[in-house]
């Protein structure tokens, strides 16, 4: 709702209000004024005065003029823009501000819109551009492509380790993709003779026969769900299925074209396949918490029994202690810190939201009640 009609409805109320005031006020001062009192004399009386009425208010900022010409930002400043959509006003100083500290905090994976400040309709691209440097602009079609992957980087070498390549890198086609899988299925079946491997192999290649529903909108994630769960489950318990497993697992999220989707499929793959080797020096890493290989125990349990314990210096031991005390993103394994507040938690890297109590996605129809505890203890010994 444009800020200019919430103002507008304010001043006419008010209006009413002193309107409404003024008569009351007189009505009440001549009952008052005309009832004899039975304990004084019969002197005479001076008349009732009539009741005073407010002085005129001279000050502009009471006027409506006033009101509809401020920034909705600062409400001081004379508004130098109208947005075309919505339009809430706005002075250009105010206005840029606010775009460039959007744009400083788009630096997630998702793709942030920038939006009316006042009422949140998305504000295009070719119009808050015109308010802001060329510097901003470019920073935000950086932060804001489509297909960013998700890296963390080597702790041998620092070289950044990319699990899933963005569709427009692969310069492979659809078929070489259907084709390069069921490869892959019949290196593994040559691995073993898991009746499940069997089963996910036949469902693939059946569902490869209709080739028009291998394009269809939500195919991919159908058979990232049927096939991907299982394969990671072999995997874990055999150790040369891992590495065609994985691969099996990108090539499918390799074939998501939606953006959006594309970016959560990433996340699966993470979940099912953590260890990722570096491309150059070749050592393996989790990609959940940055550290070496840790198969066969949680990355909280590595930290705390074998890397802790083996720490060299200050530095380490305080880096590796901040990765416990934080708390993962459930979705990307991010570390994020929250002292107090609502519980309802939106990760600025991936755009999960879930719930900080739990560690669930968040549902509607909580209500995200603050940890009252933590904010009665943080009073009594503030």
């Amino acid at each position: 709702m444009p800020a200019i009609f919430l103002r507008t409805l304010s001043f006419v109320i008010g209006c009413l209000y002193r309107l409404i005031s003024r008569h009351h006020g007189h009505y009440h001062s001549t009952r008052t004024t005309n009832v004899p009192n039975p304990n004084t004399t019969n002197k005479p009386t001076a008349p009732a005065s009539r009741p005073t009425t407010p002085p005129a208010i001279d000050d502009e900022r009471n006027h409506l003029y006033f009101w509809l010409q401020r920034c909705s930002i600062c409400l001081e400043q004379t508004y130098s823009l109208c947005l075309e959509s919505c339009r809430d006003q706005f002075c250009k100083d105010c206005f840029a501000r606010y775009v460039e500290e959007t744009v400083q905090q788009s630096w997630g994976l998702g793709i942030s819109r920038i939006k009316c400040p006042v009422c949140q309709d998305i504000v295009p691209q070719t119009e808050w551009s015109r308010y802001v440097s060329k510097e901003v602009v470019a920073k935000y079609n950086r932060f804001n492509q489509p297909y960013r992957p998700f890296a963390r980087h080597c702790v041998t070498c620092d070289q950044s380790v990319i699990p899933c390549v963005s569709p427009r890198q692969q310069g492979v086609s659809r078929e070489d993709q259907l084709n390069g899988i069921t490869e892959l299925l019949r290196t593994l079946s040559t691995l073993t003779t898991s009746h499940q491997l069997e089963a996910i192999r036949q469902f693939f290649e059946q569902s490869c026969q209709n080739k028009q529903s291998t394009y269809r909108l939500g195919h991919v994630q159908e058979l990232y769900q049927h096939m991907v769960p299982p394969l990671a489950k072999l995997a874990k318990g055999q150790a040369d299925l891992y590495t065609p497993a994985s691969q099996i697992s990108k090539q499918l999220v390799a074939m998501e074209l939606v953006p959006e989707a594309w970016k959560q499929s990433q996340f699966l793959h993470v979940s099912h396949f953590p260890m990722e080797p570096c491309a150059k020096c070749k050592t393996a890493i989790c990609l959940q918490c940055g550290e070496k290989d840790h198969r066969g125990c949680t990355c909280l349990t590595n930290l705390k029994t074998n890397l802790i314990p083996q720490a060299t210096s200050n530095e380490q031991m305080a880096s590796l202690q901040w990765k416990v005390d934080f708390t993962p993103c459930p979705n990307c394994s991010v570390l994020i810190n929250r002292d107090e507040g609502c519980n309802r938690v939106d990760c600025l890297l991936c755009g999960h939201r879930f719930c900080w109590h739990c560690l669930s996605p968040w549902s509607q129809a909580e209500l995200g009640v603050p940890d009252m505890s933590l904010i009665d203890a943080k009073r009594r010994h503030g």
